[in-house]
């Protein structure tokens, strides 16, 4: 299993391959290049591969830790020496003045204000009536059978109690380890009944050959953390609590670096809790990013349910599309946040 964290200049845009940008090369630290392989070394490499002991030994564990630390570490200093910064890079906001959030905040606000008003869209919804039959009907005319609807109740309580009992505590143990950041927003972990419901019902649409545990299973955020760092610890902060997540027995499935996207800016990653098979999300944030994501999120929201396509609506997705723009464009990259590559678990 590879550890999940390659190194490269900058991550590739979205939706482009790495391998699409002309003359660039991840670089690779000693022991990929020993092993003929890119990325860092695979978890058992570096905790050993009686992972279980080495998390019942406190000693043992941070140990193991600080091994992987050094290691990754080892990595990212290779890749900054690899290529004199700016060289060969799309352009970013790194240069924005770090006050330029805060003095146009209220402008973006106020610009969203109006496309609201101007779209009708709601703040609040109204709950939807639900039939007495058992099955479920959703804002967006999303529908759930009966044994749909029971499936999705029976995976739900499961996933919460997973969550309280094994994924929160690792999460906030986690935390523990650097007063320097913090979890944000954990009283929004779990994803509300309603909305998982949307998101499942969605992917059992026709010609979906799902069932509804596998369209259930296939939701990556029912459970959700974010953690916020300061710019200047950003990168480093990412890379210790991946590390110490997976010294904690998490898998890491999927990450995605979008500080280069004008639409979102972040690093938002997929785990697994392998005695459960449950997943879960991290996402990785500044905070002005957090609070940029939360400004635009209804507009993502938007564009995402937009189902009928048509001259109206393609103005529409232009407009929310501009919004998200240039509320990104106010948001400054933290240093060397590109030398953090997208991941895939090989499965």
């Amino acid at each position: 299993m590879a550890v999940g964290v390659e190194w490269a200049e900058r991550s590739e845009p979205a939706g482009t391959h790495a391998d699409t940008w002309p003359g660039r090369r991840g670089p690779r630290g000693a022991a990929d290049l020993a092993a003929g392989r890119g990325g860092l070394p695979a978890a058992d490499e570096i905790v050993g591969r009686d992972a279980s002991a080495v998390l019942m030994d406190q000693e043992r564990r941070m140990a193991e830790y600080r091994r992987y630390v050094a290691i990754v570490h080892r990595a990212l200093g290779t890749a900054r020496g690899a290529d004199p910064p700016g060289q060969d890079c799309p352009p970013d906001t790194r240069d924005i003045p770090a006050g330029t959030w805060a003095e146009t905040v209220a402008e973006l606000r106020a610009a969203w204000e109006k496309i609201q008003v101007k779209y009708g869209y709601a703040e609040r919804r109204v709950p939807t009536a639900q039939p007495a039959d058992g099955s479920w009907r959703g804002a967006g005319g999303q529908r759930l059978d009966v044994a749909q609807n029971a499936e999705i109740d029976r995976g739900y309580a499961r996933i919460r109690e997973v969550g309280e009992r094994a994924i929160i505590p690792g999460l906030r143990a986690v935390e523990a380890e650097d007063p320097t950041r913090n979890l944000a927003g954990f009283e929004h972990c779990f994803k509300r009944a309603d909305r998982l419901k949307e998101k499942v019902a969605d992917l059992l649409e026709p010609p979906s050959q799902l069932t509804a545990a596998d369209a259930l299973h296939a939701v990556s955020d029912t459970v959700r953390f974010t953690y916020t760092y300061q710019d200047d610890r950003y990168v480093q902060g990412v890379l210790d609590d991946v590390a110490r997540l997976k010294v904690r027995g998490f898998e890491l499935d999927k990450l995605k670096n979008t500080w280069t996207n004008d639409q979102y800016k972040g690093i938002n990653t997929q785990w697994l809790d392998p005695d459960s098979g449950v997943r879960f999300e991290v996402q990785f944030h500044t905070q002005v990013s957090l609070e940029a994501k939360e400004l635009s999120h209804q507009a993502y929201e938007r564009i995402r349910n937009i189902t009928d396509p048509s001259m109206e609506t393609d103005r529409e997705t232009s407009e929310l599309e501009a919004f998200q723009s240039k509320v990104n464009a106010m948001v400054p990259n933290p240093p060397d946040v590109t030398v953090i590559r997208d991941y895939r678990r090989e499965k």
